[in-house]
């Protein structure tokens, strides 16, 4: 059952660019000394308030007040209702946090940030005011428009099929229809769109089909945990749709009903307490292949946690029953290593988690991961790395490793024990790999790395390197964050390339849209954007975080900055924008508000754009919008 949210967030202070640990000391020292400045004849609501804010200042404010880059900020933190962050400490992405509190002390810690008590009877639906022209059981026959995380198992985030935007006509873009996530700070799973429906997931663990015309939901399914990755349709033998699959947040693979949301099957994929599903799954020959990654990168930040243990993996599943088929391990079991200065035994390898999407090879059949840095020492050659798996038997085909020697954890930010002696320099990809053919005929495996390196591998040559090309500067934010795309000639590269002042960056950066030549990675055209940010008490950067999308003649990108714009593809000037970061009011129901774009790219389908709206983690702009511009017929 979804419950309302309040969305007002208190006034907060803004906070100066002092070094993490004077900060965190400061606020340590300031929010303990809460207790006991307070007048002796303290209220409930002040004894719960000042007993929340020191447990904060205890267990997280290290991270939430800017020393963890990954964690959001305070100010982000408010907007969340009490229930959200208790249930965040008791068994969600804070729980290994959490586990010193008891129950009543997570109450104080979220009525601290909220400003709300928590309320156990808080049970009243949301009430979407609008009505969806689709009953729920009536039939949705037609094929989808965009699937998945790219548009089609290669990845190539192209829509081939675009015919009504143009170059000439992208101007006149005006928002359509919109929804607003409830109890959501954040909005970060990509739609998928056919001509009667849109399914997308949502911070609350609420996935939802709502109807193309107007956004009004069909109906709602509870994963019980964040959807993060693009959702999937695996269509029947006519070619309708017939099960949705994802991933959540606890490390979950659901297969829904397509026409009425009913669960078919949910199965664990993997055994780390830890583990987590961030990137998009993929479907094939009735097999469905899920990326694993896990938190223990975050839970490596406290000097008392034996770090790491968790191993990143690739699972296949059946479609129709949810057995596991088999499961692609990326390093060795771990053993005992040596102990940190706090005498915690550590253990290693560990890590080269999978938090972006899959790609698979129908013709070779193949399925490519893409892999992140280890966790703790010693590093292997499984991370940084494009992994080669066979896709019926799970067996390991070819590696490529990127770059060498990269372990890191969040100890690495914090000035923890637990950072390996290689600390960093943190290049995993995040971004999926794009297999394209080119115009040529042949066939390249691409993948561009938080470094701002691209590379092109050939799928024939167990992943030898063709070309290389540095798009932006690097750094632990990217570099290429969450993808590219290509339409088989240009390959159009977003580099995020966030100043946080990484060792391993390379030159100036480079945040925009850049374009590459597929064939040979020369550098055809940058456009490296403008910084329009206001005056903000959020993270505000121009960069291009998220994946990029495109259609003929026409490549759309959102920001850092919550600005979502079209580039001409042959030149890379500015065909058209839009500030995402508004207040939309009362959306079906719920108060609406933008905000930046960090992960999922925008999606092209029948003259419209679906894009969604809002991160509150990195200290960004929160926000809970999916938005959807059309062209008026």
């Amino acid at each position: 059952m979804l419950k309302s949210r309040s969305y007002t967030p208190p006034a907060m202070p803004r906070f100066t660019r002092q070094s993490a640990r004077v900060k965190l000391i400061a606020l340590a020292s300031y929010f303990t000394m809460l207790p006991f400045t307070a007048v002796n004849a303290q209220t409930d609501d002040d004894a719960a308030r000042n007993a929340g804010a020191s447990d904060y200042a205890l267990l997280c404010a290290g991270c939430h007040e800017g020393a963890l880059l990954e964690a959001p900020r305070r100010s982000a933190l408010a907007l969340f209702s009490p229930e959200h962050i208790v249930e965040s400490l008791e068994s969600g992405i804070m729980a290994t946090q959490g586990m010193p509190l008891t129950r009543a002390k997570k109450r104080d810690v979220a009525f601290f940030l909220t400003g709300k008590r928590f309320n156990e009877s808080v049970t009243k639906p949301v009430s979407f005011d609008c009505s969806a022209s689709l009953a729920v059981g009536a039939p949705l026959d037609q094929p989808p428009l965009w699937n998945g995380w790219g548009a089609g198992v290669n990845n190539s985030r192209h829509q081939y099929s675009e015919t009504l935007l143009t170059p000439d006509n992208v101007g006149e873009l005006t928002l359509d229809w919109a929804f607003a996530f409830p109890g959501a700070t954040r909005a970060r799973s990509q739609p998928l769109v056919t001509p009667q429906a849109v399914f997308v997931g949502s911070q609350e663990g609420v996935v939802y089909a709502l109807d193309a015309r107007n956004g009004c939901p069909i109906w709602t399914y509870d994963a019980e945990a964040e959807v993060r990755s693009a959702v999937i349709l695996d269509l029947d033998a006519q070619g309708r749709p017939e099960t949705l699959l994802f991933g959540d947040f606890a490390a979950n693979a659901h297969a829904v009903d397509a026409q009425t949301g009913e669960l078919r099957w949910k199965t664990s994929v993997h055994e780390h307490r830890l583990a987590t599903i961030t990137g998009a799954t993929a479907v094939a020959d009735g097999i469905l292949v899920v990326p694993v990654s896990s938190l223990e990168i975050i839970a490596a930040s406290r000097n008392e946690y034996s770090c790491c243990s968790f191993r990143g993996a690739v699972v296949g599943l059946s479609i129709a029953t949810g057995e596991i088929l088999w499961t692609h391990f990326t390093t060795p079991p771990p053993q005992p290593t040596s102990k940190n200065r706090a005498g915690t035994q550590m253990q290693g390898p560990s890590g080269a988690p999978v938090w972006s999407g899959i790609t698979i090879d129908i013709k070779r059949s193949l399925v490519y991961a893409t892999t992140g840095e280890n966790y703790s020492s010693p590093a292997t050659t499984t991370s940084d790395a494009v992994i080669a798996i066979d896709l019926h038997s799970g067996e390991r085909r070819w590696v490529r490793q990127v770059t060498t020697n990269d372990a890191w954890n969040g100890a690495c930010s914090t000035g923890g024990f637990n950072c390996p002696e290689e600390k960093g320099p943190d290049f995993d990809f995040g971004a999926a790999a794009l297999l394209i053919e080119s115009k040529s005929g042949r066939d390249l495996l691409v993948v561009g790395q938080k470094s701002g390196m691209v590379y092109a591998l050939d799928p024939d040559a167990d992943g030898a390197l063709i070309w290389e090309t540095r798009a932006g500067s690097g750094g632990t934010m990217g570099g290429i964050h969450y993808g590219m795309s290509s339409d088989g000639e240009g390959l159009f590269v977003g580099v995020s390339d966030l100043p946080t002042n990484n060792p391993y960056n390379v030159g100036e950066g480079q945040p925009g849209i850049h374009r590459l030549d597929l064939a040979s990675g020369a550098i055809e055209w940058r456009n490296k954007l403008p910084n329009v940010c206001p005056e903000t008490k959020f993270l505000c950067f121009q960069g291009i975080s998220a994946a990029v999308s495109s259609s003929p003649g026409l490549v759309f990108a959102g920001g850092l900055d919550g600005m979502l714009r079209a580039f001409d593809a042959e030149s890379g000037a500015i065909l058209w924008e839009t500030n995402t970061v508004q207040e939309f009011g009362d959306i079906n129901g719920v108060r609406g508000f933008g905000g930046a774009i960090e992960a999922d790219g925008p999606v092209i389908a029948g003259g419209s754009v679906y894009v969604t709206s809002g991160y509150e983690k990195w200290g960004e702009q929160p926000g809970n919008m999916l938005l959807v511009y059309s062209i008026k017929q």
